[in-house]
């Protein structure tokens, strides 16, 4: 029972779920890019359209390369849960608070379901590296 829910999870998204998360992805990223204002947070909106970019594109390729990009959606993960956990602790914030404030438990709840499942897909990928999923 186990191997067959395997094997389903690794065959991924059907090509029409894949071209639409692909096309939709990729236009936020296009549009993020393209509307960015020119402030000091013109950095954020160029990252989130890489981001977004990134994302588009490990839904539309297969193989090595959807593995790759995979892996760099991971990385991102992985980086800004540990930047927000340790800028939680380290920053002196709040053990809890209100769901959309900063807290020290949010930031153990964005590693819990973000960060950890990015390292475990980067640790399985191996950067398209290694065999192919």
């Amino acid at each position: 029972m186990y191997r067959e829910t395997e094997e389903r999870i690794n065959e991924g998204l059907s090509p029409p779920s894949r071209i639409l998360l692909g096309l939709l992805a990729g236009l936020m990223g296009r549009m993020m890019i393209l509307t960015a204002p020119p402030t000091k947070t013109q950095m954020f909106f160029y990252l989130f359209g890489g981001f977004c970019l990134a994302t588009a594109l490990t839904c539309i390729f297969k193989g090595r390369v959807r593995q790759f990009f995979g892996s760099l959606i991971g990385s991102v993960l992985i980086i800004a849960s540990v930047w927000y956990l340790s800028s939680q602790i380290f920053g002196d914030g709040p053990l809890f608070s209100a769901r959309s404030d900063q807290s020290i438990f949010n930031a153990i709840m964005f590693t819990v379901f973000f960060g950890i499942p990015g390292l475990t897909y980067v640790a399985k990928a191996k950067f398209g590296l290694g065999k192919r999923l």
